[in-house]
């Protein structure tokens, strides 16, 4: 059995998210509406409280290894990187697991900017069971083979990010823009 949860130093960011950029919260407000009129905080908001329009996007579905909540273009893409993951890795496969997708809260120590799990558009992911720690400059390696999954479908490491966030992967700023101009959002 490999050891995809053994850490390894997380790539330099020339390596990683090459064409690709983090999907700003703006972008996500402008597009789909502020997720709620609730006071946002650090505890995810219901979703029976969130936008209408917002929730009327929002699925939850099967996307191979686990079952997810989130906006329905984000589910269909994760349904495909994980066949891409089955296909080439089934033992990884086998081993994933989520943190969760839809959250409507805010962004860690951020007193106004939403989190991208707000609109079901990012996924915190588990290899068997465990979570990489957040801003340890280190990923499991697991993680690092997922990710040329994501990145051909799309989406934004946030092994990346100011406070390396190896478990995170959201959908990236230029998927969401082509999203909104076929019409899937």
């Amino acid at each position: 059995m490999k050891s995809y949860t053994r850490l390894v130093p997380k790539p330099p960011a020339s390596g990683i998210n090459t064409g690709l950029s983090n999907l700003k919260a703006s972008t996500c407000a402008r597009v789909l509406g502020v997720p709620s009129k609730e006071r946002a905080g650090t505890n995810c908001i219901a979703v029976p409280k969130l936008n209408p329009n917002l929730r009327k996007k929002i699925v939850t579905e099967d996307v191979g290894p686990f079952r997810v909540t989130g906006h329905r273009a984000a589910v269909d893409s994760l349904r495909r990187v994980f066949l891409h993951v089955k296909a080439s890795d089934p033992e990884l496969y086998e081993a994933l697991g989520s943190a969760g997708m839809l959250c409507a809260r805010l962004v860690r120590g951020s007193t106004s900017t939403w989190s991208n799990h707000s609109w079901g558009l990012a996924i915190d992911l588990t290899i068997d069971g465990k979570l990489d720690q957040r801003g340890d400059g280190m990923v499991q390696h697991g993680l690092l083979t997922l990710y040329k999954h994501f990145h051909r479908e799309g989406w934004y490491w946030g092994a990346e990010f100011n406070i390396e966030d190896g478990m995170h992967f959201e959908v990236a700023e230029q998927t969401f823009l082509e999203w909104e101009r076929e019409g899937l959002l």
